[in-house]
C-alpha cells in the first residue's frame, strides 16, 4: 500500500523545511506558504504585483550556497516572524513584514556566505503570498512528491544512506515498489479528498549533493543517479486538480 509518510513546506526558498501533520490545499495552488519568500541576489528584479518565474540561480539556494544548510529556520505564518537558528542557538528573529528586519536578515546570510557588501541579497515575496507566486524550481504551481522506496533503492545501489530531505519534497510517501511514481506521469492521483495530476519527473541538480545535516557536499547525487539509472530524476511534480485535506497516513491511489 502506498501512503503519505511526511509533509513539508519550505517557507523560504533555500532554507530548511517545516514538517506538517496535515495540510489543506486548493485547486491550482501550492501548499500554502511553500516557497513564499526568497532571497534574491543583488541586481535581480522582481515585481511583487506582477510576479514572474525566475530560475533558481537568481536566488540564494543550495545549488550554489551549501552553507545555507547550516541554519535551521522557522516561520510563524501569523506574525511573519522568521526564527533563524545555528547549532540550535537562536541567532536572529526577523519580522518579514518589517523592512529593517528584512535587511538585517539579508546581511546575516550575506556575511555567512562570504558575499561582498555590495552583493547583499534582498527578501522578496509576491503580493498575496503563494496565491500570487511561489518561488518553485518550475513555473507551475506545483506540489512535489518523493518516493521513499526509490530513495532507499538508490541508496542501496550506490552503497550510501540517502536522507530523503536532500530532495526537499512536499510529500514523502512510502510503498513496496520503487520508481512507481514515474508511471504516474500524465495521470491523476487521489490522496484523501485531494486529486493531483502528475505532470513531470523532477530532474535533480547540485542542490542534492548537499548533506542537509552537515551542510557538506558529500554525494554527487545527479552523477550517481545517471550512472545507476541513465537519468537524473528523483520524484515528480503534481498540480492540484481538486482541493481538500492531505494527512500523514493517507493512502495514495492512482485514478
Amino acid at each position: 500500500m502506498t501512503r503519505v509518510e511526511s509533509i513539508y513546506r519550505y517557507p523560504v526558498k533555500g532554507l530548511s523545511g517545516e514538517s506538517m501533520a496535515s495540510v489543506v490545499v486548493n485547486a491550482g495552488e501550492v501548499i500554502p506558504g511553500d516557497r513564499e519568500y526568497a532571497f534574491a541576489r543583488a541586481g535581480v528584479q522582481f515585481d511583487p504585483d506582477q510576479p514572474e518565474y525566475l530560475q533558481k540561480t537568481n536566488f540564494l539556494a543550495l545549488v550554489r550556497d551549501e552553507k545555507l544548510a547550516e541554519f535551521d529556520t522557522r516561520l510563524n505564518p501569523a506574525s511573519k516572524t522568521l526564527s533563524i537558528f545555528q547549532d540550535r542557538i537562536l541567532v536572529m528573529e526577523a519580522d518579514l513584514a518589517n523592512a529593517a528586519d528584512c535587511v538585517e536578515a539579508a546581511e546575516l546570510f550575506r556575511d555567512h556566505l562570504d558575499m561582498s557588501p555590495d552583493n547583499c541579497p534582498s527578501i522578496v515575496r509576491a503580493t498575496g503570498g503563494t496565491v500570487g507566486h511561489s518561488f518553485s524550481d518550475v513555473p507551475n504551481k506545483a506540489i512535489s512528491l518523493i518516493g521513499l522506496a526509490s530513495v532507499r533503492e538508490f541508496g542501496e545501489k550506490i552503497g550510501a544512506a540517502i536522507d530523503p530531505l536532500r530532495f526537499r519534497g512536499n510529500i514523502n510517501f512510502d510503498s513496496d515498489e520503487a520508481w512507481q511514481e514515474f508511471d504516474w506521469i500524465d495521470q491523476e492521483l487521489r490522496i484523501g479528498d485531494v486529486i493531483l495530476r502528475a505532470f513531470k519527473r523532477t530532474q535533480r541538480c547540485a542542490a542534492t549533493t548537499v548533506n542537509p545535516t552537515t551542510a557538506i557536499r558529500d554525494i554527487n547525487v545527479p552523477k550517481k543517479l545517471h550512472e545507476s539509472y541513465a537519468h537524473m530524476d528523483m520524484g515528480i511534480y503534481t498540480e492540484v486538480v481538486e482541493g481538500g485535506e492531505i494527512k500523514c497516513g493517507d493512502e495514495i491511489e492512482l485514478i
